[in-house]
């Protein structure tokens, strides 16, 4: 019965680390909303996890749009009358060769799209889903910054850059003000994931030989982290950032 699971709402969950991520959450028996604004692979990833036997059901959003956030929130509401688990996973990275472009390049129109969908859309997601987890006196957010975000980087933008490290500010502030109401809120910062997104950055080779690893991630490795992040034994753990990188990135 769903008054039995958690509920898990996951954005950007119609590829990449977001379906790794939701399917970890479903494959531990949480039913999870599906988030994504691209309603063809959003289907896609519903029928995927529906044909694992997991319990799933999809909303399509832009998180971008505060309107859409709040609406989505609001459904869930709805329909399960809770939620437990946020993983802000949504977010752009436009690219331009494999490469960051030079500041004075990036155009005003672009800047901003990044800001509205990487920074904004995390904030829009937890500002409408907080009271419904306050009221539950129990939550787990798991906010996505990017290694882009800890160090300097060649291939990120600097508007990529700026969400990410902002992302971590951002987390940190809300872990102080909802800790009170059990609810943690923490970052995970990946690395290099293998995943079409990454697929397009230059200097594959030069990158992979500085990994002490010896190989990029894979979205299995993200939600493992995502796993313990949310899970009841990690309830003395926010406002943290988890770095899962392979060791290119050490602090």
């Amino acid at each position: 019965m769903m008054k039995d699971r958690r509920v898990a709402l996951v954005t950007g969950a119609a590829q990449g680390i977001g379906f790794g991520v939701a399917d970890r959450l479903g494959m531990l028996g949480h039913h999870v909303v599906l988030l994504d604004r691209d309603a063809a692979s959003l289907a896609a990833a519903a029928e995927a996890f529906g044909d694992k036997g997991y319990s799933v059901s999809s909303l399509e959003c832009d998180v971008a749009s505060d309107a859409s956030a709040r609406d989505a929130i609001s459904d869930v509401e709805k329909r399960f009358g809770r939620l437990d688990i946020l993983i802000n996973n949504a977010g752009i990275s436009p690219s331009h060769g494999g490469y960051s472009q030079l500041v004075e390049d990036v155009p005003l129109e672009e800047w901003d799209r990044v800001l509205a969908v990487n920074l904004t859309g995390t904030f829009s997601m937890c500002r409408h889903a907080l009271p419904l987890m306050k009221a539950g006196k129990w939550g787990r957010i798991v906010n996505f910054s990017s290694q882009g975000g800890r160090m300097r980087s060649l291939l990120s933008g600097a508007h990529y850059a700026a969400t990410k490290a902002g992302l971590i500010g951002f987390t940190r502030v809300l872990a102080g003000q909802v800790g009170a109401h059990g609810i943690t809120a923490n970052c995970i910062a990946p690395g290099r994931i293998d995943t079409e997104q990454s697929r397009s950055f230059g200097d594959t080779d030069t990158y992979l030989n500085q990994l002490p690893v010896g190989r990029f991630g894979e979205a299995a490795d993200i939600a493992t982290g995502v796993e313990y992040l949310v899970s009841e034994g990690a309830g003395f753990v926010t406002g943290t950032v988890l770095d899962i990188n392979g060791g290119f990135y050490m602090t």
